[in-house]
């Protein structure tokens, strides 16, 4: 067994750095204050997937948030379920949160009341600069909401790569640009790479695409697949298709030479299959020298996410939702990791959290809390001295992320 004082220790000088958030989803703070908000607040964006799977169903779990019920009947829709949850990581976040801002032990019905009253009353402008400023000891966070105006200090943008261009409609008038003039196919790509140039003035460090399966780029293929849009003679193109494929090779390209990093999600998300890291292979390849953010540690494929950081000198691996889908995996991905790859190419955390910016710190905790117990079982095998350790951690929250992103710090 790992000595507990050791991880502590550990524990404690991992919470004096001041550190950068690799991924967060927060909007502008005024979006969370216009917000009602409750202890449910708490219970929005991950925990809403394990309430589905413990049988919540999907209509009580939307009335959670409608404030025209009663606190009391909505707690009374949730209780069940929250029984059922609270003993996985994603809720475990939701209770150091309460704990921590709120002086609140345990979420129950003694106390949701309370946590409620409690969590209206912090709704208040600054909520950001208590959170991830004072609490986290965040420098900079780095922020996906599909916009740049983010109006505050700490926070930057990481834009979408690509957006949909299934239909004709959706490719005539995109959403990043409703202005752009699109009849072919060159028009479309150059109106993406406007919008490319145009995010990364605005902000941007990073663009943001998936590891889903992808074809190898053929333009002729993709030049049928747009005429037969624009003529009308198909409706709709299938969801893995050659338009995205080929299109997506130019964004990834361009956003690249611009000087931003592509940030790849991978593993868990719905029918997770289809985000297997090992898709992403041939597009790495296919460019050595794009920096590849690699995201979750692909979520349950480590090993292969693992192998991306030891093969590919332009792959970094990012640890961001990984904390909260579970502790037990983080710990055993971090001290594989270890001994698997260079100290360069790790990340240790980001958030992923949108409106319940309270459950920022609660990952953090757990993401310190992992790196510890990490690092302690190399020290007690002898393979690290403990100042080692705090400078290997230090590298995982601070500077790499700094370096991969070239944040101005």
């Amino acid at each position: 067994m790992i000595d507990p004082s050791l991880v502590q220790r550990l524990i404690d000088a991992i919470s004096r750095f001041e550190i950068i958030d690799a991924h967060e989803h927060l909007s502008p703070e005024q979006v969370r204050l216009d917000q009602q908000v409750d202890v449910f607040t708490l219970f929005q964006h991950y925990t809403a997937g394990d309430l589905r799977v413990a049988g919540m169903p999907p209509t009580d779990y939307q009335l959670l948030f409608d404030r025209r019920l009663p606190l009391e009947t909505r707690w009374g829709l949730f209780k069940p379920y929250w029984e059922r949850i609270r003993t996985t990581s994603y809720a475990r976040a939701a209770l150091i949160a309460a704990r921590h801002f709120y002086g609140v032990e345990d979420i129950n019905d003694q106390t949701y009341v309370a946590l409620s009253e409690a969590i209206q009353r912090n709704n208040t402008p600054g909520l950001y600069e208590r959170v991830l400023g004072q609490a986290c000891n965040i420098r900079l966070a780095l922020t996906q909401c599909s916009r740049t105006d983010l109006n505050h200090p700490r926070l930057l943008p990481v834009m979408p790569m690509m957006y949909p261009c299934r239909t004709w409609k959706e490719i005539a008038h995109p959403v990043f640009d409703p202005t752009a003039t699109v009849q072919t196919l060159d028009d479309y790509v150059d109106a993406l790479r406007a919008y490319v140039r145009r995010v990364k003035a605005e902000g941007a460090v990073g663009l943001k695409t998936a590891s889903v399966t992808r074809k190898t780029p053929d333009r002729q293929a993709a030049l049928e697949a747009f005429a037969a849009l624009r003529d009308g003679k198909i409706q709709e193109l299938p969801e893995f298709h050659v338009l995205f494929d080929w299109v997506s090779e130019q964004v990834l390209t361009y956003g690249a030479e611009q000087g931003l990093v592509i940030c790849v999600h991978t593993g868990y998300w719905g029918d997770f299959r289809n985000l297997d890291p090992l898709h992403f292979i041939p597009v790495i390849e296919r460019h050595p020298n794009v920096r590849f953010d690699v995201y979750h540690l692909g979520y349950p494929w480590m090993r292969e996410s693992l192998m991306l950081g030891k093969a590919y000198a332009n792959v970094w691996l990012n640890m961001c939702w990984t904390h909260i889908i579970a502790q037990k995996f983080a710990t055993e991905a971090l001290d594989e990791a270890i001994d698997l790859i260079p100290q360069n190419k790790l990340i240790a955390f980001g958030g992923d959290y949108a409106a319940p910016v309270e459950k920022t710190y609660g990952h953090l905790v757990m993401a310190r809390e992992d790196v510890a117990r990490a690092l302690a079982a190399h020290i007690e095998r002898g393979q690290l001295c403990e100042e080692q350790a705090v400078d290997l951690a230090h590298k995982w929250f601070w500077d790499n992320p700094v370096a991969l992103y070239n944040l101005k710090v």
